[in-house]
């Protein structure tokens, strides 16, 4: 009875048809090392990123309208069922191989392309949105890393950008700084440090120069002191002035001195003269103007005059000079003073403007890069997914696989009917053992006689175990085949036990 419900319910369960397309994983065409694509994503999380974006329940209810998908149940079904239903309908999967890693050399596990189907219970409708299916994950595809190429450009550009405007204020900062303190940066330490020593060595020479010019005014004015500027006399002899007589006295007076004692009378003499001329010369200082060049009549006089005149200014030009010098030398002594200082605040603002150019000229690298990557990625030069094998209208189904529910419905009814037998044999109040005797009359057997078996009966035992043999081993083919028919070949249960036992 239950192998005849079982076989019923298998005959009459709905057929479901599954279609399927292959997409090729493609890798990138140009080398790696050249282009580097800004979608770092691996394949697998990209197509699982792709899967759920095109089972939202928007676009699920926009396939379900489009292919008319389920309309028998949406009368009586909610719109979450349905769209759980159509979820649990679509499966992705992988296609791994083994290949060799470029990096390392080495064998490894990796995708090169994927399954994209749909199950339904109509043919047709299964075709049709598996289809769909793979024409969204190949645009899904091609939009989504478009898209993070464009962002990833937009984002780079405008992080360059941003950077780029504070390497300009630094870089007004700087200009700012060395038009204030540009006479004290420290590349102009040694200029700043041998410009103090050549002044103070022209210094040096300006001050002997003026020591120079002094004395020889001074040996000018006593020279001069001595002549008379006038050439007064009608015979040709010239009249001394009161000073130049003077003068001659003095010497004359010292020459005496040296010879007669002060009460000479020429000694006498020439004192009395002396105080004379003194007094005339003290009078003629006070009352007489400054001497006009147009009347002084000796030239030997004016000769020295102007050479007297030319010296003090030639004295006075050096003077300022030197005063100049020394007052520049004071601001080389005030520049070097602050080039420690400014040295600290000029090292920091170079610092930062330096590390700030470096990311600047770092991010608008990486956005030169970005760019090609996005041209890589517009002409689908790049990772791409390529529909090598598109969907086919299936001509069986995938389920109910009906051989196999047979096979579980004959193992069902065979242990339901073990089970009843076994049911049935511990429910029978037969004695069958010692323990049945004792515990029903609850006495102690006084004897117990064996049970005489003849050549008749050992030959039904024989034959009964050379049976349960044969059951069991018709039992053990027939598991062999449903091994082989639905989990596994025996070829390779059987290599997969020989390689087990090569490695103990």
């Amino acid at each position: 009875l239950l192998l005849a419900l079982s076989a019923t319910v298998t005959f009459l369960l709905p057929p479901i048809y599954q279609s399927e397309g292959v997409v090729l994983i493609e890798s990138q065409e140009i080398p790696r090392d050249l282009v580097r694509s800004t979608v770092t994503s691996y394949a697998e999380q990209q197509i699982q990123v792709i899967k759920q974006r095109i089972l939202t329940t928007s676009r699920v209810l926009e396939t379900l309208d489009k292919y008319n998908v389920y309309e028998e149940e949406r009368a009586s079904s909610t719109v979450s069922l349905l769209v759980e239903k159509f979820r649990s309908s679509v499966h992705v999967e992988m296609i791994n191989a083994n290949v060799i890693d470029p990096t390392r050399g080495r064998a490894q596990r990796a995708s090169i392309a994927f399954k994209v189907s749909f199950m339904d219970e109509s043919p047709d409708i299964a075709q049709k949105v598996a289809n769909e299916l793979v024409t969204m994950f190949l645009d899904e595809n091609v939009k989504t890393r478009t898209n993070k190429a464009a962002e990833t450009v937009t984002f780079l550009s405008d992080e360059a950008d941003k950077m780029q405007k504070t390497v300009q204020d630094l870089e007004e900062r700087i200009a700012n700084f060395k038009l204030e303190f540009g006479d004290s940066l420290p590349e102009l330490l040694q200029f700043n440090l041998s410009m103090i020593k050549t002044l103070e060595d022209k210094i040096k020479a300006r001050q002997t120069e003026a020591v120079r010019l002094g004395d020889q005014v001074h040996y000018l004015s006593l020279e001069l002191a001595s002549m008379d500027p006038y050439v007064a006399s009608s015979d040709g002899m010239t009249t001394l002035s009161s000073p130049v007589r003077l003068a001659q006295l003095k010497n004359e007076l010292s020459s005496l001195q040296n010879k007669y004692s002060e009460s000479h009378p020429d000694i006498k003499r020439i004192t009395r003269e002396i105080a004379g001329l003194e007094k005339e010369v003290a009078a003629d200082a006070l009352f007489q103007p400054e001497q006009n060049m147009d009347e002084i009549s000796n030239p030997l006089y004016r000769q020295i005059k102007i050479k007297i005149d030319l010296t003090e200014k030639e004295l006075a030009r050096a003077n300022i000079e030197r005063q100049s010098m020394q007052a520049e030398v004071r601001e080389y002594h005030e520049r070097v003073a602050r080039t420690h200082e400014v040295q600290r605040s000029y090292d920091d603002m170079t610092r930062d403007y330096e590390s700030t150019k470096r990311k600047y000229q770092e991010l608008r690298a990486k956005q030169l890069e970005a760019d090609v990557a996005q041209n890589l990625e517009s002409e689908n030069k790049a990772e791409s997914f390529t529909l090598i094998e598109p969907p086919l209208k299936p001509t069986e189904s995938v389920k109910p696989n009906r051989p196999k529910l047979l096979m579980m419905g004959l193992f069902l009814s065979g242990a339901v009917s073990l089970g009843l037998v076994l049911l049935v044999e511990m429910l029978d109040p037969a004695v069958r053992s010692i323990k049945d005797y004792t515990r029903i009359t609850g006495a102690e057997p006084l004897a117990i006689i064996p049970l005489m078996l003849t050549a008749e009966d050992y030959s039904k035992k024989d034959k009964s175990r050379k049976r349960l043999m044969i059951i069991a081993a018709l039992l053990a083919l027939v598991i062999l085949a449903i091994v082989d028919y639905f989990v596994m070949s025996l070829d390779i249960v059987w290599f997969k036990v020989m390689t087990k036992i090569n490695m103990l």
